[in-house]
């Protein structure tokens, strides 16, 4: 009862917002879906009079409604478009190529609240922070903007700061979605197989990493870390004494924007060289360091002086495991030569269910798929598309992946379409061809395999030692009658029936041989007595005891051998 006087406080709570949703959805074309579902009647508003709408709403098409309403409905729902953008097994073409224009600018916050949120974040004045801050922004985002400013020894730093207020606002939508996901899951069955609430856990974790901006200063330190050394990539400093969970302050970095081309000509910059770069950048991210940026779009990135590139916004990270590495270098090792069978195990290692019911059925799909998708030259094939297309195969056969390999999924695309923008006849997918297959040449290297030997004669080793003592503490606990076997009794379809019925057979079959037991017994005794009166010299007591045991003795064997005891 008190969960349920909390949930509707929580609820009411929540009427505002809900209020606020409904009439964006309104505005944008909406209203059918809202009345399919009758949410008007659930949140108990009565008939809602759809606000004025603009000329020309209506008619434009319904993927670009959803961004616009996505846009209004601010960033909770700017961030859940971007990371849809990424699941490019939910969303069709049309829908991620409109998704992924949620990257623009929104309307900046005050520098009045700027300055507060620095002041309260790091404990201290802004003119003890900072020799120069510029008050107009140079970038404002769903989530913070930043702004120029300069320390006391001239260093220039980019200050990220967040929205003030912005985690309540997060946190109260992100309850919301959960709500709606509750209420597809229960009421629209047709989306209960995408899982809603799992979706939104999913989304909520990202998110909420994101809105604490040491997660993305241990991103950027892990990320300089990993490329250290690396003269194709610059990453910034963070400044870790004037940071904090809603203030950053990391290196400016200044280049050349990559729409630019112009630019990059006139500073001597070929554009073919710097997509073979970032193409390069983004295999290394992938398949070396199993870490990369998750959202390489062209406003995250500068051209620096030499062609280095200058990455921004490490916000949303993705990481993949080794053996996840090997199997998607070995999916694209597979498609590259057209290794059917190996593409197929590769998808099924990469799987969340491993398994699929008929792999001969999905052989032949990958077959079917790889003829119609990689018959041209490399250079004529865009790996986005291919890939956008293997997850469809995925999609009809059940199979799920992990939210890591989207975002990989996602920044390759992103890179690609970058880079063929720079050169139209990058090859794209050969480049990632030699580091597929330098991943799987060192997975059979000498010092691996010494490696994997070492710990298999290690594991055998410790197996070998553990075996006596585990067989001396059984035997200990059987001769002490401590020896416990755990049994599972599953319940078949027809409920506990079957098995009530085989308790009261043994327990019946126990009665009788003790009956049978004590007559039998008992006759002998008997007969042994020499109590009249006698028949043939035997008491006929005992003999027609025995007589009697004898008979259920025979018909409770005949039992058992029936049902296939004896």
């Amino acid at each position: 009862m008190l969960k349920q006087f909390r949930s509707a406080i929580t609820f009411a709570s929540h009427l505002p917002r809900y209020r606020e949703i409904i009439n964006i959805l309104f505005k944008y074309g909406f209203a059918e879906v809202l009345r399919l579902v009758v949410l008007e009647q659930i949140l108990g508003f009565g008939e809602i009079e759809p606000p004025l709408r603009e000329t020309g709403i209506l008619s434009k098409p319904l993927a670009v409604r959803i961004r616009m309403a996505l846009e209004e409905l601010g960033p909770t729902f700017i961030k859940l478009g971007q990371i849809l953008s990424s699941r490019r097994d939910l969303v069709s073409e049309e829908y991620y190529q409109e998704l992924c224009k949620l990257q623009g600018e929104v309307a900046p916050f005050s520098i009045k609240e700027v300055h507060r949120v620095i002041e309260e974040s790091l404990g201290l004045p802004l003119k003890k922070c900072f020799s120069y801050f510029e008050e107009n922004p140079i970038g404002s985002a769903s989530i913070g903007q930043v702004h120029r400013a300069q320390l006391a020894d001239g260093t220039i730093v980019a200050v990220k700061v967040q929205r003030p207020k912005i985690e309540e606002t997060i946190e109260l939508d992100l309850a919301i979605l959960d709500d709606i996901a509750s209420f597809v899951t229960r009421y629209v069955p047709e989306f209960a197989p995408l899982n809603p609430q799992g979706l939104v856990a999913e989304f909520s974790s990202i998110l909420m990493k994101e809105l604490h901006f040491n997660n993305e200063a241990i991103n950027i330190e892990r990320f300089a870390e990993q490329f250290q050394g690396d003269q194709d990539i610059h990453v910034p400093r963070v400044y870790r004494n004037l940071s904090s969970d809603l203030v950053l302050t990391m290196e400016f970095i200044e280049g050349i924007p990559l729409s630019d081309l112009s630019a990059l000509k006139k500073a001597q910059l070929r554009p073919e060289d710097i997509a073979e770069r970032m193409t390069r950048l983004i295999y290394k991210q992938i398949f070396i360091h199993g870490f990369f940026h998750a959202d390489p779009h062209p406003g995250n990135m500068v051209i620096m002086p030499e062609g280095v590139i200058g990455l921004y916004d490490y916000g949303m990270m993705g990481s993949l495991t080794l053996a996840f590495r090997r199997s998607i270098a070995r999916l694209i090792t597979g498609l590259v030569q057209k290794n059917y069978d190996q593409v197929m195990r590769s998808i099924l290692e990469m799987s969340q269910e491993g398994v699929v019911e008929d792999s001969r059925s999905l052989l032949s799909q990958v077959e079917e798929f790889c003829d119609q998708n990689l018959a041209g030259a490399l250079r004529d094939i865009h790996m986005g598309t291919v890939l956008r297309k293997l997850l469809e195969l995925l999609r009809k056969n059940h199979l799920r992946m992990k939210s890591s390999f989207y975002l990989g999924i996602k920044a390759l695309t992103q890179v690609e379409a970058i880079g063929q923008n720079l050169d139209p006849n990058l090859n794209f997918i050969l480049l990632g061809g030699s580091y597929a297959a330098e991943i799987l040449t060192s997975s059979y290297g000498p010092q691996r395999v010494f490696h994997v030997l070492q710990r298999l004669l290690t594991e055998s080793i410790d197996l070998v030692e553990e075996i006596p003592q585990d067989i001396r503490l059984l035997y200990t606990q059987l001769k002490h009658g401590k020896l416990s076997l755990p049994l599972e009794h599953r319940l078949a379809p027809e409920g506990i029936e079957p098995l009530r019925q085989t308790l009261d057979s043994i327990f019946n079959r126990l009665v009788n041989a003790l009956l049978v037991a004590s007559l039998l017994i008992a006759s002998s005794i008997l007969i042994h007595s020499d109590l009249p009166p006698k028949v043939c010299g035997l008491p006929i007591i005992g003999v027609l005891g025995f007589l009697l045991g004898l008979i259920m003795g025979i018909r409770l064997a005949f039992s058992i051998w029936k049902h296939g005891g004896l």
